[in-house]
């Protein structure tokens, strides 16, 4: 398996009012997003926020840079793949497809999983 990109960032409160007012929303708008993509990329960093329609044949991506960002529609890559390898990526984009990526799962720093939490005694 290839690593996704670990790149992330924040959707601004114009984008998610934007897309909070696109008709026929399928999905929950995320507040945060990480680049879809395959580590090492040479392309913008581009993220999947919403579809609008039952047949997916495209959706809303948030792309970014360190000199801007902007909301796009791109259809969905990979006429040739099967349904079961379908890649979920936007048409063009840089790297391996979907299925052959994985992502890097990391706790947040503030979660503290073997936290000791004091006893009461009587």
């Amino acid at each position: 398996m290839y690593l996704r990109c670990r790149t992330g960032d924040t959707v601004t409160d114009a984008e998610f009012a934007f897309l909070a007012g696109l008709p026929g929303g399928l999905y929950q708008l995320p507040r945060r997003v990480t680049c879809d993509l395959q580590e090492g990329h040479g392309q913008d960093h581009i993220a999947f926020v919403q579809c609008l329609d039952h047949t997916e044949q495209s959706a809303w991506w948030l792309t970014w840079t360190r000199d801007g960002r902007s909301l796009i529609e791109l259809p969905f890559c990979c006429d040739d793949c099967t349904p079961a390898d379908a890649c979920l990526l936007p048409d063009g984009h840089d790297g391996r497809h979907s299925p052959q990526l994985t992502t890097v799962l990391a706790p947040p720093p503030d979660l503290h999983l073997f936290a000791v939490t004091p006893t009461r005694t009587r």
